[in-house]
């Protein structure tokens, strides 16, 4: 028996030496891209991206550059730097190859600022019919446009998307530009009946991407356009293509005939009253496989969130909004805009 046990702690040593197998050390510079100077750091973390997020080391304040001591990290799992500077958090993912981690890390943070002058936000929705009700997901790409480029966060006025109460399982996450890895955010209430985006938005198009469940319960949706409406007109794109959207109060809608994905339909919403409250139900089509299996997993460096993978076929058209009005986009030719 106690031959058994001595193998049984004899793997387990392997299995957990294996696992923190590679020594690494990590250090970098710091800029400010906000005047071009040195950046300072009020912490940097070492955070290893293996199945979860698993802290490794962290440094205090540090300024210009920055060395952690040498540490041992999961075999094979990247590496992400975190750096926060006045409340924000600035990552770096490094990947598990040696190249990439015996040189210098740079890290650029910003100054912060809270005005609304220089940001846009554009988005969409997906609706489709599963079978225990109809999964929404929505997707926004909010434009920080500052000159010097700053961090954008605003206490008093938040940057705020609509939730309906009766939704459950509900994520959001938001990708910054430059990031190879999405966050997933927690989703707190805001004070016109929406939810927060509680985080700093950095310099470039950062993509907030949000999901939830109405169950078959619920016949009639309400959707308020808070930055929903921000570019006048909400494109609601819907799977299957037969199923058909009916608006009961507050606004009206125009169908899409050009140039949609194949196997969906779209329609173009529009508020006609203040605030921008829509009731709206959806009937017919057949119910298709579940988009959303769970909680999304790390795999190297990336959240993987297993959306439908229609979703992204629409992205392409959303990118057009910077520049063109969405009615704009939808009567130019499929040569110009092709979905993928």
């Amino acid at each position: 028996m106690s031959l058994n046990l001595s193998k049984i702690f004899l793997v387990f040593f392997l299995i957990t030496s294996s696992s923190y197998a590679e020594k690494v050390t990590i250090f970098g510079t710091l800029k400010n891209g906000t005047n071009g100077g040195v950046g300072k750091a009020d912490s940097i973390k070492l955070i290893a991206l293996q199945g979860a997020m698993l802290p490794l080391a962290d440094l205090g304040p540090q300024s210009g550059s920055f060395r952690f001591p040498s540490i041992d990290a999961p075999d094979g799992a990247p590496i992400l730097v975190q750096v926060t500077y006045l409340g924000v958090n600035y990552n770096k993912m490094v990947p598990p190859v040696p190249r990439f981690r015996t040189v210098a890390q740079e890290i650029t943070v910003y100054e912060m600022t809270n005005s609304w002058d220089s940001i846009s936000i554009k988005s969409l929705m997906q609706v489709i019919r599963e079978k225990k009700g109809l999964r929404i997901f929505k997707l926004f790409l909010i434009d920080n446009k500052t000159t010097p480029n700053k961090s954008f966060l605003s206490v008093e006025k938040p940057i705020e998307y609509y939730i309906p109460k009766t939704a459950t399982e509900v994520f959001a996450q938001i990708q910054q530009p430059g990031s190879k890895m999405a966050i997933p955010l927690s989703t707190p209430e805001g004070k016109n009946l929406g939810r927060i985006l509680d985080r700093a938005v950095l310099p470039g198009i950062s993509e907030l991407q949000v999901s939830y469940l109405i169950s078959n319960d619920d016949d009639v949706i309400e959707e308020r356009l808070l930055i929903e409406g921000e570019s006048g007109s909400f494109p609601i794109f819907v799977k299957p293509g037969d199923m058909e959207l009916e608006i009961l109060s507050g606004g009206t809608s125009t169908r899409l005939e050009k140039d949609i994905p194949v196997g969906l339909s779209a329609y173009a919403l529009v508020a006609s009253e203040t605030p921008k409250v829509v009731k709206m139900k959806f009937s017919g089509g057949k119910a298709v496989p579940a988009a959303l299996t769970g909680n999304p997993e790390i795999v190297n460096g990336t959240i993987l969130t297993t959306w439908d993978t229609s979703t992204f076929a629409v992205v392409g058209f959303l990118a057009l909004f910077f520049s063109l009005s969405f009615l704009f986009v939808y009567k130019k030719s499929t040569s110009t805009v092709k979905p993928k």
